[in-house]
């Protein structure tokens, strides 16, 4: 098994979550989460965290996947419509990477394709190797 894919199955968080990676290459990622009554708020809505929680697994992988770790150093999120049921389904797209630092996009979008959140990320890449951090 390569060192991505364990390190990827390595994020006890997101499986929580009940996250489920679809793809993954160079600068990008998918991943899908089924809503359960676990994700909600009390007003009924999936809770903001649950949404943030699903585009951070999605960026954390499409940052790492040149091979070496990257870590936030700044995140944001911007909340367009409410879901209550169903799946939402988060994709990562690189918009910047050089050396040291590189930027993402994540859409998270709901079953009909409506945009539910816009999530962006920048990683500082430091000089360890996936390969040496999984088990």
């Amino acid at each position: 098994m390569d060192a991505m894919k364990k390190f990827v199955q390595q994020d006890r968080f997101a499986r929580h979550l009940g996250v489920e990676v679809l793809e993954y290459a160079k600068g990008t990622a998918k991943a899908r989460m089924e809503i359960a009554g676990h994700h909600l708020n009390s007003a009924g809505m999936v809770h903001g965290g649950a949404i943030f929680s699903l585009a951070d697994a999605v960026f954390s992988i499409a940052s790492n996947s040149h091979g070496t770790l990257a870590v936030a150093i700044n995140v944001s999120i911007n909340f367009f419509k409410a879901a209550m049921q169903g799946t939402l389904t988060a994709t990562a797209e690189e918009v910047s990477f050089n050396p040291r630092l590189a930027t993402y996009l994540i859409t998270v979008t709901d079953d009909g394709g409506n945009k539910i959140a816009l999530f962006q990320g920048t990683v500082y890449r430091k000089k360890d190797s996936i390969a040496d951090l999984v088990q």
